[in-house]
Formats: structure tokens, sequence, C-alpha cells
């Protein structure tokens, strides 16, 4: 177990690895003088924006406060005591705005499915103020998008991203969300049509409806993915991500802990969408960091795709020890999404770069009856954008 450990923490603080040790709980039963040695030395300011970079202060604001040790300097505990408390305020917050939204949806016969937010929360650990959340993502059909956009706009919200050029729809299969945000209230709606960005294949809406499930938390009907849909969303979000937010693979952790699934049917539905080396990944991950215990069941999926698995699971660790607000800000980052794609996701990426995109007829106007032209223009166009954002990074250097 140490081996493994040490194969995906090489290079970690050693607060990142005590913010590891305290999850595990793996300083619990230590004796208050074995306790001290262990978090002498300790940088608290570091791991404090280690904690809040995890979105971490409320799971470990009550492991630390079941440690109850003297070592710990108050104004560290004060800090994550008043995260915490505002943490719970924002999730009871998110709360009513996602009753109220998947309401104001539900009466118009639009039907969705949250995915995250404060339902994942209290599924996930029977508490809301235990997991963070900034948005909330809301999955609907294709073709209600435009709807839900008008009922949003009734609501207070507006799109982040501004009016969309109306004239070529290929930003609905290119993208899989839009992020709207409420003017007065601050908060923000991801309504998706798709769960993945990739354009791989993934389950249909329909499907993913007759197998979901209400939530036990709300009073009105929310409801939520089934189990098994949600573990494959969840690890593929994560990896999306590159597990750059601990959160994520606690959150797996909690999953396995605590949630009875039929992990065949996992199994085959990773593998129906060739990600079956991304839920090997997570598997490696969170064994290794969080001490996830791994049923027969479990070791089988993580083996299935074993050499991959390990591969990316080691550039994952490598996001986990970057405090940056994007993984996209690292320069390995493309190459690992691309790692991430399945032989066939790899040459539908290829054509997509072919197809006409919203850029292209914002940066060359034509009219509609000429929009066959942007087939054969994008290349050009593509160009053209890479040299003038070229220019004009090089006379930002003069």
């Amino acid at each position: 177990m140490t081996h493994e450990i040490e194969l995906y923490s090489t290079g970690f603080p050693e607060e990142l690895k005590l913010i590891l040790s305290m999850i595990r709980g793996d300083l619990t039963a230590l004796p208050p003088e074995e306790l001290k040695v262990h978090l002498q030395g300790t940088d608290w300011q570091l791991f404090l924006r280690l904690v809040y970079h995890h979105r971490l202060y409320s799971v470990l604001y009550s492991k630390m406060k079941e440690l109850n040790s003297t070592i710990i300097p108050e104004d560290v505990m004060e800090s994550l005591r008043q995260q915490y408390t505002a943490n719970t305020f924002r999730m009871l917050h998110l709360t009513a705005e996602m009753e109220q939204v998947c309401g104001a949806f539900r009466e118009r016969g639009i039907r969705n499915i949250t995915l995250k937010g404060p339902a994942l929360a209290h599924d996930l650990y029977g508490d809301v103020s235990m997991r963070t959340s900034k948005d909330l993502d809301i999955l609907i059909p294709f073709d209600d998008v435009e709807a839900a956009e008008g009922i949003l706009a009734t609501l207070g919200y507006v799109s982040k991203e501004g009016e969309r050029t109306p004239t070529v729809r290929s930003w609905k299969w290119r993208e899989h969300h839009i992020c709207y945000i409420h003017s007065v209230k601050r908060t923000q709606v991801e309504i998706h049509w798709r769960l993945n960005p990739d354009s791989g294949k993934e389950t249909d809406f329909e499907l993913l409806w007759k197998r979901s499930r209400f939530s036990a938390y709300t009073q009105t009907p929310v409801r939520m993915l089934e189990r098994e849909d949600l573990w494959s969303y969840l690890v593929t979000h994560g990896a999306r991500h590159g597990w750059f937010r601990l959160r994520w693979l606690l959150d797996m952790d909690q999953m396995i802990r605590s949630m009875p699934l039929d992990v065949k049917k996992v199994e085959r539905r990773l593998k129906s969408e060739g990600r079956l080396s991304i839920g090997s990944q997570a598997l490696y991950l969170a064994s290794a960091l969080l001490d996830t215990p791994l049923d027969a069941d479990y070791k089988c999926l993580m083996s299935l795709n074993d050499r991959a698995g390990k591969r990316l699971a080691r550039e994952g660790a490598m996001f986990m020890n970057e405090m940056l607000e994007s993984p996209a800000n690292m320069k390995s980052y493309p190459s690992y999404l691309f790692a991430l794609r399945s032989t066939k996701q790899k040459w539908f990426f290829f054509i997509e770069r072919l197809y006409p995109s919203t850029w292209d007829v914002d940066q060359f106007p034509l009219p509609r009856s000429l929009f066959f032209l942007y087939f054969p223009l994008r290349p050009f166009l593509w160009f053209w954008r890479r040299m003038k954002r070229s220019t004009v990074t090089e006379r930002g250097k003069i």
C-alpha cells in the first residue's frame, strides 16, 4: 500500500500528503505525542491553500475536530470553521434555487435530471454541508434547450457567453452545455444536453430518464441519475478535469464505500462508451491515495484496461499537485485529454475539427445560401485565427 501511495504522490508537498492522511483517517488513532510529531513542521498557510483549492474544507474541518489536537493552530481551525459555515449556507441557497429551476422546467413540460449540486452532496454524504458546489448542473433533452433558455430568462438568468450567432447551429453537438448566471443572486445554472463534451458515444437522454430516480433530499420532485449512470458520469467528469481537485476523487471514494452498485453494469456502460481506461484510472487513484476498499468486482474493472489506467493515474496525480484555476493552464493537458479518448473518439475528434463553427461565421460572415462554403474554407479560417493570435502575442511581448 505504501508503495502505491508513493507511486502517485511523488512530488506532493508534505501538506498535501497530510491532507490525504487526514481523509484516510490515518491520524485518528495516534496517541497525542505521536500526533504532535506528525504535525510538527507543517506549513499551515500552505495547508489551508491546498484545502481551499481542493474544496475539502468541510470534510477536513470535521476530520480535524475529531483529532482535538492543541498542535493545530486556533486560527487554522477558525478559518476552516468559517468556510464550513459559509458553505452550509451556500448549499442551502443552492437547494432553494435547484427546486425553483427544476420546478419551473417541470411545470413547462421540460424533463430534467440534476447532475451534481446539493442533491449529489446529500446522496453521497447524507449532509449537504459536506460537499461544495458553485453551480447547478441540469440535463435536459436536446430539443428543449431554447425553451429552457426562455424559462431561465423569466427567472432572471442570462447566458454567460452572451448572444449566440443564430446562423450555424453546430454548437449543439460541438458543445455540451451553456452556463447561465443570475444577475442578482449570482447563482449559476449549467444546462446540459450531453453529459460529456467529447462528442463520443454516450447513453441518450430517454434511457437516462427512464433509469433515473428521485432525490431523497428534496420535498419537491427532483430527479437524479441512476447510481450506475452517476458513477460513470462522475468518473468521466473527474478524469476530464485531470482530478485536479481532490473533491472529485473523494466523491468516488464515497460512492464505493456507501452505495451498493452493480459494478458489472457500470463496466458494460464504460465499455460501450470507450471509457474503461478512465474507470481504471479513478480506481487506481482512489485505492492508492484514499485507501478506498475495492471488492472483487471493482478490482476486475480496474484491471480491464490496466496499462492505460496506470498511465492515466500517474498523469492525473500530476494535476492534483498544481494549484491552478484550471488544468488547461498546464502544457501537458491537451495531450492528456487526447489520451483519454478511445480510438473511435480520436478519429471523431479529427473529423469534428473540419466542421464549421460559430467562430467561422463571426470571422467571415456569408449569406445562408453560401453556408456550404464554410466546409472548404474552415482550414484557412482556422489558420487565419492562429496567425492573428500569434501576431497579437508577439506584439504584447514588444
